[in-house]
């Protein structure tokens, strides 16, 4: 290196003279979520309440009973999984069992709070009850554990506020509605199931995954009791997901990680 270069002289792994540490170690992480995309996540979070609500308001459910579970239960897909199967005559075990399977995602996130929120064991407890899928993927794009935690939690009150306002209007709305299938209120949880697992299909062990579930349910669909096809197409996905690991399979180019 030349004797005149100004670099020349700085440590290995130091910033030039007059640089910012940004310069020196750019961390190519994303800004904080902005307004509009936490109203946005709000609106959706809403539209959610407003759907699960008056669905359990058709189905018979008291208003206090719809309020406890919009805080307890927390989950729209875990939800209008248990009221798919017990509207199609299922049992209540498949109907928990479907619910269950849903949200098991749930316990994943939690656990993968553990590493990255750096905060007492009463705040992590709290945050695992909380782990969504928006809030803890946003802070795991935040390098910085003072930026993570207050993502989280500002995104953590957008989903809650968005979620038990739109119960509040469901139940409200759910006395005037009607049928809500003539509004087109069905096609909301498998819309959002396919928003939820819509980046794993892109890798090839989720395509194969999704095909072989989606072709064990079709196969049972017309012999077997109302639920039952749900659950075993889950397993399915699960036996094929994991013999795709054994074979070799990966993922397709700009899959999700």
């Amino acid at each position: 290196m030349a004797a005149d270069d100004p670099d020349s002289a700085v440590p290995t792994g130091a910033a030039p003279t007059g640089a910012t540490p940004a310069d020196a170690a750019p961390t190519g992480a994303p800004p904080p979520p902005k307004l509009v995309d936490e109203l946005f996540m709000a609106a959706t979070f809403f539209a959610l309440g407003v759907t699960v609500a008056v669905a359990l308001v058709e189905s018979g459910t008291s208003a206090a009973v719809i309020l406890v579970a919009s805080i307890v239960v927390y989950s729209a897909t875990s939800t209008l999984a248990f009221l798919a199967v017990d509207d199609a005559g299922g049992s209540t075990l498949a109907g928990v069992i479907s619910g269950w399977l849903v949200a098991s995602r749930f316990g994943i996130l939690a656990v993968s709070l553990k590493g990255r929120l750096q905060v007492g064991r009463a705040e992590q407890v709290a945050a695992a009850l909380q782990a969504l899928d928006p809030n803890v993927g946003l802070m795991m794009q935040q390098p910085d554990p003072a930026v993570a935690r207050r993502t989280y939690w500002r995104i953590t009150a957008v989903l809650v506020g968005g979620w038990v306002g739109g119960t509040i209007a469901g139940l409200v709305a759910g006395e005037f509605l009607g049928d809500t299938r003539r509004i087109g209120f069905d096609v909301v949880f498998p819309a959002a199931l396919l928003a939820i697992i819509a980046p794993l299909l892109r890798r090839r062990d989720g395509l194969a995954s999704a095909i072989g579930g989606v072709a064990l349910c079709l196969a049972l669909f017309p012999v077997a009791p109302a639920g039952v096809p749900i659950v075993a197409s889950a397993l399915a996905a699960v036996a094929v997901a994991l013999s795709g690991g054994r074979t070799g399979l990966t993922p397709t180019p700009g899959g999700a990680r």
